[in-house]
């Protein structure tokens, strides 16, 4: 046994007593390099996987050093993760996740230095690991920390399939919410409490997920303890039963009925979709991942946990801290979450302190050279956004149109956002995009202006999009995130401004309060969110009005048509935004409205009048039957299933109610609450 081998089998026997995993990192040529990973593999025959570069002989699966979320669901003993061409955060934060206890994870650097904060920061990182370097004394198990022999303990995933079981079998509208770390085996209990189900009765089970890759646990444990059950990528069969995977937008769409709903990284879907789910099936449950790629997850814990326990009071919570596929105090976990600023927590802040500091510009520079104030920015961008993941991290350091600012109180970030440089493109290029030939990365809003509004000059003005705005939680519902954007607009100088979010009511009023005009509603809505993305736009330009004319010009005829589905108020907010002249309807149509809200009449002849009239109306509609069946045009059976009336009958004489309430609110203004009558089923 070579000096190599036996550095190497003695670090596994360490890792296997502890059941813990070990990171190594190898410097040197490329073949030595090489030898050093063959070496390793002998060591786990058939348990190897590698992520990034070409595959070693012995690996028994290898993917591109981007798709790392492709392995979730797998385990191996030995996983070798090649940086020496490019690596991705998220990637590897996925990746090193599916490397059990007592097993390494080999780490192959390029011998040359790359340029970039980024890099820098994964090789500062990487020298923390157990590092291997040619020519160099091998490392010895006496020099590694010792820690207490450990087992890992199923006690944690054994409570929480009791509490999935009791969701079904206890009372309705009792909703479990459930998070974790990963390696916890949270997807696990969620497939091994759905068999144990099924065995017991005839029922349908359906699992929802932002992909469903990140379920492919849940089938396997099901379908393990369920033998004899026929399995597909979508769904699993046993005897009656089923278990089903339905994408969050298409259940929501759909509303498919089941016996008991499961949604999993529910941090990753927006919580507009969440309060939908809580609101139409009454036996589900929802957990999330805490740390890793799939986001923090704390702007879940703490916004939708508030929202359950007013809206449903009897909802129960469950967080598993307890590793199975490894034991605690886990090296490469710590190591993981110390480098990717997974382990990031807010800081405490005094409330009734008023002076606070102005907003500054951070350079990349100071971020790598000042770790600690990256992780207090980080950690507010973390917990304000679901989407926030180890590559924003990435890109903060190494993307020179991100632009970080901050705003601190006593030394301590209470608010910040991050802005995405765009625009300043030649007209040769602009030309280009119109053209189809060409979309530069990076200027999402810069090409959709000059794509899809055919601007031509706004794709060639200097702009920011602002990308993610966070406020301390402890501060927030005082204004501070319509200050931040008044204080990003005095200490910088950009044509216009520009963000691109997933619509909501919500999200829309408030950018609308600060100047910003919709220019763009996708017409699809994003799988993951369920959401349509949403441009809106701040500026003096010219052509801002003209372009905020062209989306409500359109917007009447989408409504109808590709937005036939979108939400009642966010089409009423929407509507609301557009100042337009409208012809004043003439004394006979506004009589035949008049007859028809009395009664008389014919929905059908009336029905573009009434449209005419309420445009021609300064408050925004509030009425969700208003929007469906007068703006959106559904059809009399849709609407009756959407409110849950009998009938066309029951239906009409709510519109008629309706519009009559909203029309006399018109010559009386009232609160709108008032007139919201009409709610969905």
């Amino acid at each position: 046994m070579t000096s190599l081998e036996h550095s190497l089998s003695s670090l596994v026997a360490v890792a296997q007593q502890r059941n813990h995993r070990f990171g190594l990192t190898v410097k040197g040529l490329l073949d030595w390099q090489n030898s050093v990973c063959e070496t390793a593999i002998r060591l786990f025959p058939s348990e190897v996987i590698q992520l990034g570069g070409e595959a070693l002989s012995g690996v028994s699966r290898c993917v591109p050093y981007n798709k790392g979320q492709q392995l979730l669901g797998q385990e191996c003993a030995l996983l070798i993760i090649d940086c020496r061409d490019a690596f991705d955060a998220n990637s590897i934060t996925s990746a090193l996740g599916i490397l059990r206890g007592g097993g390494l994870a080999i780490f192959i650097t390029s011998a040359i230095d790359k340029d970039g904060l980024s890099e820098a920061w994964l090789k500062r990182a990487l020298h923390q690991l157990i590092v291997i370097e040619q020519d160099s004394a091998l490392p010895t198990v006496s020099q590694l920390d010792e820690v207490g022999e450990q087992e890992s303990s199923f006690s944690q995933q054994q409570e929480a399939v009791t509490r999935i079981e009791k969701v079904l079998t206890g009372h309705r509208r009792r909703p479990l919410v459930l998070t974790a770390d990963r390696g916890r085996g949270k997807t696990s209990a969620l497939g091994i409490a759905a068999a144990t189900l099924i065995k017991q009765r005839k029922m349908r089970i359906i699992v929802t997920s932002p992909s469903v890759n990140s379920v492919t646990p849940l089938f396997e444990h099901a379908q393990r303890l369920l033998p004899q059950s026929e399995r597909s990528k979508f769904a699993l069969v046993w005897q009656q039963s089923s278990i089903e995977f339905v994408a969050p937008d298409e259940l929501l769409l759909q509303k498919p009925s089941c016996d008991l709903l499961l949604v999993d990284e529910a941090s990753s879907l927006p919580l507009p979709l969440l309060f939908a789910m809580v609101d139409h099936y009454h036996r589900a449950v929802f957990s999330t991942t805490i740390h890793g790629y799939e986001g923090c997850g704390r702007g879940f814990t703490v916004k939708f946990q508030s929202w359950l326990r007013t809206n449903r009071p009897g909802t129960a919570f469950f967080h598993m801290d307890m590793p199975i596929r490894w034991a605690k105090a886990d090296p490469l976990e710590e190591w993981q979450y110390a480098t990717f600023l997974l382990d990031t927590e807010l800081a405490e802040v005094d409330e009734t302190r008023s002076v606070i500091d102005s907003m500054r510009y951070i350079a990349p520079q100071t971020l790598f050279q000042s770790p600690d104030l990256l992780r207090q920015c980080f950690a507010l961008l973390v917990n304000a956004h679901y989407q926030t993941t180890p590559n924003d991290l990435m890109l903060l350091l190494s993307d020179s149109s991100m632009k970080l600012f901050a705003l601190f109180s006593d030394d301590i970030c209470v608010g910040c956002v991050i802005g995405v440089e765009e625009g300043g493109l030649s007209a040769e290029l602009v030309s280009q995009i119109q053209q189809g030939i060409r979309r530069p990365k990076g200027h999402l809003v810069a090409t959709t202006l000059a794509n899809h509004l055919g601007n031509d000059v706004a794709a060639q003005q200097l702009s920011l999009r602002i990308m993610r705005i966070a406020v301390h939680p402890q501060l927030q519902g005082r204004g501070m995130g319509s200050a931040l954007l008044r204080e990003l607009e005095v200490i910088t100088r950009y044509s216009f401004y520009s963000t691109s979010f997933g619509a909501t009511d919500t999200l829309l009023r408030f950018w609308a309060a600060n100047g910003y005009q919709p220019v763009k509603l996708g017409s699809q809505r994003d799988q993951a969110s369920g959401c349509h993305s949403l441009v809106m736009v701040k500026g003096n330009q010219d052509w801002v009005d003209e372009a905020k004319q062209l989306f409500f010009d359109g917007l009447s005829y989408q409504l109808k048509d590709a937005l036939v589905e979108l939400d009642p108020l966010l089409s009423a907010q929407l509507l609301s935004l557009c100042l337009r002249s409208v012809d004043t309807l003439s004394a006979v149509k506004t009589r035949l409205v008049n007859a028809y809200i009395k009664g008389g009449s014919n929905y059908e002849n009336v029905s573009p009048f009434i449209e005419a009239l309420l445009q021609q109306q300064i408050d925004p509609v509030s009425s969700p039957l208003i929007i469906r069946k007068v703006i959106q045009q559904w059809s009399w059976t849709r609407c009756a299933a959407e409110f849950g009336f009998t009938g066309r009958k029951q239906v009409e004489k709510a519109l008629r109610d309706e519009l009559a309430l909203y029309l006399a609110c018109e010559s009386n203004p009232v609160p709108q609450s008032a007139i919201y009558s009409v709610k969905r089923k």
